[in-house]
């Protein structure tokens, strides 16, 4: 009787530590979950990434073409914090002036650069603001 109830508090002591450790990691979502952070980080969230490289005037045609397609798919999402109004107003931006990079007019980098600046944005729109 005594080695079962010593065997039983050790599965009882191995599982809870099993389950604790499962708590503790977080789990990432689903693809398509949340389609505006995925675009992010596809677009913007190393120091090489594309909107970087837009904006530095390192950027292929194709790669301007890239960037424009993401902020047009971002414009068709509601924005996770802030009002819409504003979310149309920055990504309507965006989309202008790397309409006018593909188009190839003078300062158009000028303002790329101007309307995918990041903290704008963050601060109005992403949960926790500009971490």
């Amino acid at each position: 009787m005594r080695t079962g109830a010593g065997i039983l508090a050790l599965l009882l002591f191995a599982s809870g530590g099993a389950a604790s450790a499962q708590q503790g990691k977080k789990k990432e979502p689903p693809p398509g979950k949340d389609p505006i952070k995925e675009i992010m980080l596809r677009t913007h969230k190393e120091k090489g990434a594309l909107v970087f490289k837009v904006r530095d005037a390192e950027s292929s045609e194709e790669e301007n073409k890239q960037l424009l397609a993401e902020y047009q798919k971002l414009a068709t999402f509601k924005p996770p914090l802030g009002d819409a109004k504003s979310w149309k107003n920055r990504t309507d931006a965006a989309i202008a002036a790397l309409q006018e990079l593909v188009a190839k007019k003078s300062n158009a980098v000028e303002r790329v650069r101007s309307a995918t600046e990041c903290s704008g944005c963050h601060n109005a729109h992403r949960v926790g603001g500009n971490k």
